[in-house]
C-alpha cells in the first residue's frame, strides 16, 4: 500500500466549492490575462523541475512504464504553456454593423466548473482541463479517480507553489458514485467536464440536468485503423500493434477493429501475431519493459472475461489471450498482449471496448464496405489510415465517422489540435481555442446609438 484515500463528503464539497467561488468573484475573474499566463507558465516549469518526483508516483500508483508516464508528464507541462501563451490572445466579436446600433459579444466564465477523469492519463488530464478552465477565468474542482489519484494531488500542490492562488485549482477524491454527484449536482458548479466511459457519461448527462449546466463529454472508443493495399506494413504492423498495447491498452484511442484487405488478411494477421509475442511485459519500473501492469486485477478480470467470450464467439487467438504471471508478474495484474483474428463485426472483440491490451484483426474486400463497417460503431473517437493512395485516404477521411482521422500515425495529439469525438463518444472538443470555447459562455451586448426615435406611448 501507498497510501490511504480520503472520501470527501458532503460538507468538504460544499466547502471547496465555496471557496473556490470566492476566490473567483474576489480574485480570479479580475485578475489581467498576463497575470494568470504567468502562473500557469511558472506552473509548467515546476512540473519540469519535479518530473521524475512526478512519474515515480505515477508508476507506483497507476503501473504505466516510467517513460509513458514521463511523456504524459512532459505533455503536460506543454500544454500549461499553450494556454499561458494564448492568455492575451483571446478576442470578443463585434456582430452586424448597422448605422444605428453597435452589437457585440462577450465570452465569459462560468465561474467555477467541475473536472472529472479517469486514470489513465493523470497529468495530462490535469492540464487539459484546468489550463483552458483558468485562462478562461474560471476556478476548477477537479475529481481525481479513487483508484489513482495521487498525481493529481501532487501537481496542484505545484501549481499553488509556483503560485496559482489557493482556490484557484482544487483536488477532491472519492469513489465515482458517491462523491461525483456531490460535485456535479452541486448549485455552484457552471460547467462540467468528463473524461471516462459512456455509462459513466450518462450518469453526468443526468447529473448535469438538475441544475441545467452545460457538460463536455469524452467518452470511449472502439476505434478502427484501416490498412490499404499499399500500406508500408514494416511501419504499420509495429504501429498497430503498440497503439493497442501503450498503457497496456488502457485508452481511449486504441486502433482496436484493425481492418485489412482480404488479400492481405493471412500474411498481416500473422506478421501482428508473431509481433505481439514479443512485446516483453514486464515491471514499470524495468527499462526493459515494453508493456506494464492493467491497473487493477478487478479489471483484469473483466479484460480477460472479454477476451474469453470473443474466442468462444470464434475469434482465434494468435497472441496472447490469458494473464502475464510469470516470475516477477505473479503478484500483479498484468495480461499478455493479445491479437485475435477470425473476429467478426458482431463478436464482443469488435463491439466492446476493452480498455485492455487486444487488438482484433478483421478482413474486407472493398473501400465502401470498410467504411460502412468502420462506421457501424456506436462509438466515433478516432480512426486510423495506413496507406499511401491520396485519392483514397481522403475519400476515407471525409466518411469515417471520427472526431480524429489519423493518416499514418496514431497517437499524435498536440496543443493546436482539437480532438473529441462524435456519436457515443462525446461531445466538445480538448485543445485549442475551441477548449477554450468549452469553458465559456457568450454574452449579447446590444446598444442603441439612435439620437431621435420614435418613443411607445407618445400620445398617451
Amino acid at each position: 500500500m501507498i497510501g490511504t484515500l480520503h472520501e470527501a463528503d458532503a460538507a468538504e464539497i460544499d466547502a471547496v466549492v465555496a471557496g473556490a467561488k470566492a476566490v473567483y468573484e474576489k480574485v480570479w475573474r479580475g485578475t489581467a490575462p498576463e497575470v494568470r499566463a504567468r502562473m500557469l507558465g511558472a506552473w509548467a516549469d515546476a512540473i519540469v523541475q519535479h518530473r521524475d518526483e512526478l512519474a515515480d508516483l505515477e508508476v507506483a500508483d497507476v503501473g504505466h512504464l516510467r517513460r509513458e508516464a514521463m511523456a504524459d508528464i512532459d505533455n503536460s507541462a506543454r500544454v500549461l504553456r499553450y494556454y499561458a501563451g494564448i492568455a492575451d490572445k483571446l478576442e470578443g466579436s463585434t456582430f452586424a454593423q448597422l448605422p444605428d446600433r453597435l452589437s457585440y459579444g462577450l465570452d465569459e466564465p462560468f465561474g467555477v466548473v467541475a473536472g472529472v477523469s479517469p486514470y489513465n492519463g493523470n497529468a495530462n488530464f490535469v492540464a487539459l482541463k484546468a489550463g483552458p478552465a483558468l485562462v478562461a477565468g474560471n476556478c476548477i474542482v477537479i475529481k481525481a479517480p479513487e483508484v489513482a489519484p495521487l498525481l493529481n494531488y501532487r501537481m496542484v500542490e505545484l501549481a499553488l507553489e509556483a503560485g496559482v492562488p489557493a482556490g484557484v485549482i482544487s483536488v477532491v477524491t472519492g469513489r465515482g458514485h458517491t462523491v461525483g454527484p456531490l460535485l456535479t449536482e452541486h448549485p455552484d458548479i457552471g460547467m462540467i467536464a468528463f473524461t471516462g466511459g459512456p455509462d459513466s457519461g450518462r450518469a453526468i448527462i443526468h447529473q448535469s440536468a438538475k441544475n441545467i449546466v452545460p457538460v463536455f463529454l469524452e467518452l470511449g472508443g472502439k476505434s478502427p485503423a484501416i490498412l490499404l493495399p499499399d500500406a508500408d506494413l514494416e511501419a504499420a504492423i509495429p504501429s498497430l500493434l503498440h497503439s493497442n498495447f501503450a498503457k497496456s491498452g488502457q485508452s481511449c484511442v486504441t486502433g482496436s477493429r484493425i481492418f485489412v484487405p482480404d488479400s492481405m488478411y493471412a500474411e498481416v494477421s500473422e506478421r501482428l501475431g508473431l509481433k505481439a509475442q514479443t512485446v516483453r511485459v514486464g515491471l514499470p519500473t524495468k527499462e526493459s519493459s515494453q508493456m506494464g501492469t492493467l491497473i487493477n486485477r478487478p479489471h483484469r478480470a473483466r479484460v480477460d472475461a472479454l477476451i474469453k467470450r470473443a474466442v468462444d464467439a470464434g475469434a482465434v487467438a494468435l497472441a496472447g489471450g490469458a494473464p502475464a504471471e510469470d516470475g516477477d508478474l505473479a503478484n500483479g495484474s498484468f495480461y499478455q498482449p493479445t491479437v485475435l483474428a477470425e473476429v467478426k463485426d458482431d463478436n464482443p472483440a469488435a463491439l466492446t471496448e476493452a480498455f485492455g491490451p487486444m487488438a482484433s484483426v478483421l478482413s474486407y474486400s472493398d473501400v465502401d464496405e470498410v467504411i460502412a463497417r468502420a462506421n457501424s460503431s456506436e462509438f466515433g473517437l478516432s480512426a486510423q489510415i495506413w496507406g499511401n493512395d491520396a485519392r483514397t485516404i481522403q475519400h476515407l477521411a471525409k466518411r469515417l465517422e471520427a472526431g480524429t482521422v489519423w493518416i499514418n500515425t496514431y497517437r499524435s495529439f498536440h496543443p493546436t489540435v482539437p480532438f473529441g469525438g462524435m456519436k457515443q463518444s462525446g461531445f466538445g472538443k480538448e485543445n485549442g481555442f475551441d477548449s477554450i470555447a468549452m469553458y465559456t459562455r457568450r454574452k449579447a451586448v446590444v446598444w442603441d446609438l439612435t439620437t431621435e426615435r420614435e418613443l411607445p406611448y407618445a400620445d398617451n
